[in-house]
């Protein structure tokens, strides 16, 4: 059963926001700068836009199925059967973002912070607290992130100006032609990281009332801006060949900030400051998850279904044995593999849907 209950559309914005930005803050910034140069912020630009065009397939099949969050669209449009089938797909696509997210939050506190620290402490924590999230319901998370969202945008973009004393223009003029199709074809795993992962929201679109597009994009924008200027300015601080060297570039442009001699190692409290946003789009991929899942099986009671998952989720969150393979397996493979989820199945959905209407036409 769908949870009764209702979002607004600035919780909506809030929510598609986090889950946007999430993990794309620590994973991205090194990556597409490595690939694209000092172009690697409009990667972050063209890759908001295919998050927008990809937004508007999703919000059209929520509005020819009014009401019906994506499992029950499924079953409706393929059948009990082939629709049960695809939606454990999209369970399994659900937890493996749940898995990944997890991976990428405890890499980052033990390379960082905590590097005598298990990493399965942090996965058993963190996942604790999301289950619970996921037990309380999506209304509970999207409250959350009404509090994270400008709270996050006043405690990380204050501390950077800092280091605008160390901006260098010249790090955006570094002999290196500009090649459109070239720089997109190495760069496509920042279309589906993170702008093809939203597709998990439309198990809660029906609950936003109205002006459901202008939430879902707005926060798709928001979000796609906010990395682009990130990546901008750890170019125009650290420089391209520093920040494509480096594996957490934020982390180091926070670590070298000087406000005075009396704050000592502030890069740490920013970093968990950051982390919320991570936190609030890993609570909702869990509900979303868990949703599911007790959509597809009947099932009414979410902790029977959210407890569990804190094992399965761990266990996978360790699939990759280093961050480098975790890595490389983000640049070859990620979009192909989205694809289906965030562009196939909607493409289908739609097509079913026309060819149903037609055929009633047909038929009255």
């Amino acid at each position: 059963m769908l949870e009764q209950t209702s979002l607004s559309p600035f919780q909506m914005f809030c929510l598609v926001s986090c889950f946007v930005v999430g993990t794309t803050f620590i994973m991205m910034p090194n990556a597409t700068i490595s690939d694209a140069k000092q172009f690697g912020w409009l990667v972050h630009l063209w890759g908001t836009l295919f998050g927008v065009i990809v937004g508007f397939v999703w919000i059209y099949v929520s509005q020819k199925h009014p009401g019906l969050s994506l499992v029950q669209i499924l079953n409706r449009v393929f059948g009990k059967s082939a629709g049960a089938i695809i939606s454990v797909c999209y369970i399994v696509f659900f937890l493996q973002i749940a898995a990944w997210v997890t991976r990428n939050v405890s890499d980052y506190m033990h390379v960082t912070m905590m590097p005598r620290t298990p990493q399965t402490i942090f996965h058993i924590m963190t996942l604790a607290v999301c289950a619970y999230a996921a037990v309380k319901g999506i209304r509970a998370i999207s409250l959350v992130s009404i509090f994270i969202v400008p709270y996050i945008s006043v405690s990380f973009w204050i501390p950077y100006s800092v280091m605008l004393n160390e901006w260098e223009w010249r790090n955006f003029h570094i002999p290196n032609d500009f090649h459109f199709w070239p720089i997109l074809s190495e760069t496509k795993y920042a279309l589906g990281f993170p702008f093809l992962e939203t597709v998990a929201c439309m198990m809660i679109f029906p609950m936003v009332r109205t002006k459901l597009k202008t939430a879902v994009l707005g926060g798709t924008v928001f979000g796609g801006i906010q990395i682009a200027l990130s990546v901008f300015f750890a170019i125009g601080v650290l420089g391209v060949y520093r920040s494509s060297h480096l594996l957490y570039p934020k982390y180091t442009i926070f670590r070298e900030m000087e406000f005075s001699s009396f704050f000592e190692h502030l890069e740490s409290v920013i970093s968990v400051n950051m982390l919320l946003v991570v936190f609030v789009k890993l609570s909702a991929i869990y509900y979303f998850a868990v949703s599911a899942i007790c959509q597809v099986f009947a099932i009414r009671n979410r902790a029977v279904v959210a407890v569990p998952l804190i094992g399965v989720i761990s266990a996978y969150s360790l699939l990759f044995s280093n961050i480098a393979e975790n890595a490389k397996w983000i640049h070859d493979y990620l979009f192909i593999y989205y694809v289906p989820f965030g562009i196939g199945f909607p493409v289908l959905i739609v097509v079913f849907t026309w060819l149903r209407k037609r055929r009633g036409e047909r038929t009255t």
